[in-house]
């Protein structure tokens, strides 16, 4: 038996996703396939536009065999917190063979030796990434300068500039950082890229569903109600997309904004949240908070300060995400628990496989979750139950925003029937 891993957001599962699902499974001649998906909350520090176990139901209803959530605190980190939190979990799950990611390069020893660089810090390439960083330049761009200066090769820089090959090369440098036998595939993207915000025939960009959604309001709705979309994702996406429409979903980040004004309003120290600089900090504590939720970020905004930065800050200061937290995560290794989201009926044999061969529990029963953590002797509880707390408030959180949004009650992780299809 084979597995395939696959690490996404799936905000929503869209047809570049089958494609990248359809080409991971024949490149890997997988039996199975994992996502580790992220939760309520993203990367870039934004609200899903539905809940993670929907999400998951789009991603297993379209082909996927488990779904497993990416707990918050690397589902809303960097590159290097969101890959190796991740890379940690699906290598402790000792069930999984292959890591299939999406790059905008079919060149993935290019990407290998990019990742080298990053691993090894040579001394030209280390001073370089310090003296830009300390110039006030941000780090994704100090980086992209740093491996120019030191390879004097533009191919090697280029492919820093660009989200998908970002994550690959974060995803090798994990794989090489814990000697991981999985292998990486690459999948080279196609047509849509990550960030075009126009609807097409065929593959588009989740960004370009999502702006869709932002600016789709009941007021312009037909009888063919949200048919634009419908060429972008599969029959059975598009149904969970009606079905939730206006009762659950779309969840928007600007509904977080009261709950960051009360928090602003309430805290006078930041220092401790998690990504937060002191140049960050104090500006979030005197900005006006006369204003939404991406407003304040745009407020905020500096050159060496990305939006994703602040967003992601802004996320863990609502559910006081802090550096210790962090800190004690990355010390312990990352991985305290695979937290299951959906799976397929007939995928009990990859389950059963992953119960006897992990090294972490894979929690079905959520209610079950402190008896579970405490049968894994080696691993540290007080970690897994803070990691935990975050994933479960994340969710209160979310059901938060979709109550506000559409007066509608949501189930929390304890309450929430698991999706099996």
């Amino acid at each position: 038996m084979k597995t395939v891993a696959i690490i996404a957001e799936y905000n929503p599962f869209h047809i570049g996703h089958e494609y990248h699902l359809k080409n991971a499974l024949e490149l890997s001649g997988a039996n199975y396939s994992i996502a580790l998906m992220g939760g309520n909350f993203l990367q870039r520090g934004q609200a899903a536009m539905w809940d993670k176990y929907t999400r998951g139901s789009m991603c297993v209803s379209s082909g996927i065999d488990l779904a497993i959530e990416l707990p918050f605190p690397y589902a809303t980190g960097s590159a290097m917190d969101f890959s190796t939190g991740a890379i940690n979990i699906i290598d402790r799950l000792n069930s999984v063979d292959y890591l299939c990611f999406g790059a905008e390069t079919s060149d993935i020893t290019l990407l290998e030796q990019v990742a080298s660089i990053i691993l090894d810090e040579p001394d030209l390439y280390k001073n370089r990434l310090t003296d830009y960083i300390s110039s006030g330049v941000s780090y994704p761009s100090a980086r992209e300068k740093a491996i120019y200066d030191y390879t004097h090769n533009s191919k090697y820089s280029d492919i820093l500039s660009l989200p998908n090959n970002i994550l690959a090369i974060e995803y090798i440098c994990a794989l090489k950082k814990i000697n991981s036998t999985i292998k990486p595939l690459l999948v080279e993207r196609k047509t849509a890229g990550y960030h075009e915000d126009t609807l097409r025939k065929g593959i588009s960009s989740a960004t370009s569903i999502r702006n869709f959604l932002q600016n789709y309001t009941p007021e312009l709705a037909t009888k063919d109600i949200l048919s634009d979309i419908s060429d972008s994702v599969l029959p059975q996406v598009f149904s969970i997309i009606k079905s939730t429409y206006n009762k659950t979903s779309p969840v928007f980040t600007d509904a977080l904004t009261p709950f960051l004004q009360s928090k602003l309003l309430t805290t006078r120290n930041l220092s401790h949240i998690c990504d937060m600089t002191p140049e960050l900090s104090n500006k979030l504590l005197n900005t006006d908070l006369s204003a939404t939720y991406n407003e304040i970020i745009n407020s905020v905004k500096t050159k060496n300060i990305t939006h994703s930065r602040i967003s992601r800050c802004l996320i863990h200061l609502l559910l006081d995400y802090t550096e210790d937290d962090r800190r004690c995560f990355i010390q312990d290794n990352y991985a305290y628990y695979a937290n299951i989201l959906c799976f397929k009926k007939d995928s009990s044999t990859l389950i059963k496989s992953i119960h006897e061969s992990s090294s972490i529990p894979l929690i079905t029963k959520k209610a079950d979750f402190n008896d579970v953590i405490c049968s894994f002797s080696d691993i540290n509880t007080d970690n897994a139950k803070r990691m935990w707390q975050l994933d479960t408030d994340a969710t209160k959180l979310y059901n938060c925003l979709i109550y506000n949004s559409y007066h509608t009650k949501t189930p929390n992780d304890y309450t929430q029937k698991l999706p099996i299809l």
